[in-house]
């Protein structure tokens, strides 16, 4: 009785061991089937497929949004008689903003006026030229007393003395345009131009983004920190209320671009000699294959000679060299190939 049990056991776990074998083939089945088409992986190394497509090189810099100009009015805290704006509002060309102390110059300006009627009763021409002149210029200094807007725009603060330490300011900002200025790294300087185009997020509103364009890159670096830095500008295409001066923003400088390039991963490339390679897979085995490049970006390589479309390069080529090494002897069958599993009395 118990051998009949213990051959029914043995032949149990025969069965069990070849259905188990099966399910193993079946699963290395459906993943071949299913695995990336550009991407092989087998024997510790991953290959790729050079393909076509765009290679767009980008330099993030971060900065802050500022109106095309700004004045800004300071006096003395007894300059001011009265302030006709406030701080939000906006106001048109010419406008009056405020108005100066003016008994002195317009004391001076009647006294002038008196001066030049005499001058013209005596008539004599050398005289009344003279005191004209005197009037004319006591006149524009009554004038400057009372201060306009130079441009239309918004009050961006307007605010009066409270001690005798403090001056009286007004300031005016132009938003009929707004840019995005930013102090950039002097290394990355000659990656930027004018003319450039950027992508632009505002954190405000970081769900958008908007297209600018570098306006200006400044002429003098600036010690910022440990390091020199430039300003750059760019320009909003069309400004929006919403946007105000002051909000913080990003741009995305495109500063090199390649469409419907040859590319490959960056994480293919081998340098060496000041040189770039890559590792070819030919007939199965990895051949070094030197390559010559375009246009770098954080993700993909243009490749401008070296290379066909469709052939078949690995990646990460330094690691699967190790990884080759440490597994050359687990498969005689050539590289891609995987050893069968161990069950007993399987082949």
């Amino acid at each position: 009785m118990n051998k009949l049990r213990h051959r029914k056991l043995v032949i149990f776990c025969i069965v069990l061991a070849i259905a188990a074998g099966g399910i193993y083939g079946s699963l290395r089945l459906w993943g071949s089937h299913h695995s990336t088409s550009s991407v092989v992986t087998g024997g510790g190394i991953s290959t790729v497929l050079v393909e076509r497509g765009d290679v767009v090189q980008s330099l993030t810099v971060y900065g802050e949004v500022v109106p095309k100009q700004e004045y800004t009015f300071a006096f003395d805290g007894d300059q001011i008689k009265e302030i006709y704006v406030k701080q939000g509002e906006r106001v048109d060309k010419d406008q009056i903003l405020v108005e100066l102390n003016n008994t002195k110059e317009k004391l001076a300006l009647m006294q002038a006026e008196d001066s030049l009627a005499e001058a013209k009763a005596e008539g004599i021409p050398r005289v009344i030229q003279e005191k004209e002149m005197a009037y004319q210029l006591t006149k524009a200094e009554y004038a400057a007393t009372t201060l306009r807007a130079p441009f239309a725009g918004v009050v961006s603060a307007a605010s009066q003395a409270v001690g005798s330490s403090q001056e009286d300011k007004i300031v005016l900002i132009d938003t009929s345009e707004l840019f995005i200025e930013a102090d950039v790294d002097q290394l990355d300087i000659p990656r930027i131009t004018p003319g450039e185009q950027a992508i632009a997020t505002v954190d405000a509103f970081s769900d958008r983004t908007w297209q600018v364009k570098i306006v200006s890159v400044g002429g003098m670096a600036e010690m910022s920190e440990s390091t020199s830095t430039v300003a750059v500008r760019a320009k909003f295409p069309n400004p929006e209320s919403s946007i105000l001066p002051g909000f913080t923003a990003q741009m995305e400088i495109i500063t090199s671009s390649a469409t419907n390039v040859l590319r490959i991963p960056i994480s293919a490339l081998i340098k060496e000699d000041g040189s770039w390679a890559v590792m070819k897979v030919i007939d199965g085995k990895q051949q070094q294959q030197p390559v010559k490049v375009g246009v770098i970006s954080d993700q993909y390589v243009e490749v401008k000679s070296g290379l066909d479309e469709g052939d078949k390069i690995v990646l990460y080529p330094t690691e699967s060299k190790t990884a080759e090494a440490g597994t050359s002897t687990a498969s005689a069958s050539g590289p891609g190939d995987t050893a069968s599993p161990g069950f007993p009395g399987m082949p």
